[in-house]
This record gives C-alpha cells, structure tokens and sequence, in this order.
C-alpha cells in the first residue's frame, strides 16, 4: 500500500501537468537554493562577489540557470537560485573554481555559512528565473512527515486558486532531495508588491496559510526579493 508521502508525491506530480506558467525542464535537473547572509556594511561587496559567481558559474557545463537576488529591507540578505542539468553537473559545480572563490571571498563577511539546498520540480517552470523588477517570494516550508499528504492538497487548491490572481506572473514548486523529502520551497514571482500583498489578502492565501499552521515543523520561512542586474 502507498503511504502518505507517496501519495503526495502522486499528488504533486499531477499538479506539474498542470498547463498553466508550465516549462520544460529536464526531468533530472537539480533546483538550487542556497541563502547568504553578510554584514549589512558589506552589502555593496557582497553583491559584486556573488555577480561574478553568477558569471562564472553560468560558463559551466550543465548550468542551466544562475541567478542572484537581493532581499527586500534586509541589506546583506541575498539568495541564489541555480538549475543544474544533471547531479553530475551540480556535484562537479560544488568543486568548481568559481564555488571555492565564492566560499573564500565570503568569510570575511559572511555573518553565517551559506545555506544551500538541492531540489528536484514538482511544478511549473525552474528555479533560477526572475524578471527584472519583480517581486521574487521564497518560502520554506516544512510539514511534518504524517502531513505530507494533506499539504500537497493544500498546495494544489493554493495554487490553483492564485494563478489567475493580477501580478502573478511566475510559481515553481521544489522538493528537498531525499531524505528530506518533506520539505519544500515554494517559489511566487510578482509584479509588484502591491500585487502580493493584494493576494495575500484574498481568501485563498488566508485559507492556505491557516491550514497549513496545523502541518508544520518550523515557524513558515517567507522572505521577498529582487533579482540583482
């Protein structure tokens, strides 16, 4: 008999037929999210650090998509989002130069080890998008294993509730990589702040995010960014 996990995982995966914002991506493709935090008077330099790691990185075989972000009030709080090809192309990328340079330039600024996760997709387009301007959302959440099943319902009525929602203009949904399989990082790309914030007022986020108060592990993680130049 399929247990709970795998029937969310069931779930999700006809969540990702879904036609709506949909790309192809590699059924292999690994989905990056890794999380820096630096010394706010370091912000500037980080920035320049973590463009050329973008750079650099996007020269490498099996780079789909690198892309940095800023976090919105909160200067020294950046993220990376990547698309790896395959895991040989991400494991060979985490012994690349450009990972190791980035590693070193950080210490001295860094006010915490990087924090960064691989993924597989469960819906819509990879990871390591990001329109210029936009309002870019990510959101960890972790349910506890016995909810796996109910949130992955939650998370279909969710997102089919908002995609027709002004200003949503992107959403992916990434699962950790076994054996942390009950975590996710949701992904919402939107016009403007204006338009999330509008959203987030609407019955369907009010619904979602009461629901899922009862299937979580640790305090919702939601943190808004834009995509540097």
């Amino acid at each position: 008999m399929m247990n709970s996990m795998g029937r969310s995982m069931v779930l999700l995966a006809g969540l990702m037929l879904a036609p709506a914002q949909a790309q192809p991506v590699s059924p292999g493709s690994i989905q990056v999210v890794a999380y820096v935090d630096v010394l706010a008077s370091a912000s500037r330099q980080a920035a320049a650090v973590l463009e050329r790691y973008r750079s650099a990185s996007r020269q490498e075989p099996g780079a789909l998509g690198v892309e940095v972000f800023a976090q919105i009030n909160r200067p020294g709080g950046f993220a990376i989002l990547e698309v790896w090809q395959d895991p040989a192309a991400f494991e060979a990328h985490g012994r690349a130069p450009a990972t190791e340079r980035l590693m070193q330039a950080l210490l001295p600024m860094q006010l915490a080890p990087w924090d960064r996760h691989a993924h597989s997709l469960f819906y819509g387009g990879p990871a390591g998008g990001g329109r210029q301007g936009a309002l870019t959302l990510l959101v960890h959440v972790d349910v506890l294993p016995p909810f796996a099943e109910d949130y992955a319902g939650e998370l279909k009525a969710y997102i089919e509730g908002s995609r027709t929602d002004p200003g949503l203009l992107h959403v992916a949904v990434l699962q950790f990589l076994p054996p942390h399989a009950n975590h996710f990082t949701v992904i919402e790309e939107w016009r403007n702040a204006s338009a999330l914030e509008a959203h987030q007022k609407g019955a369907v986020a009010q619904t979602y995010r009461a629901r899922l108060a009862a299937q979580i592990g640790a305090p919702f993680d939601e943190r808004a960014y834009k995509k540097l130049n």
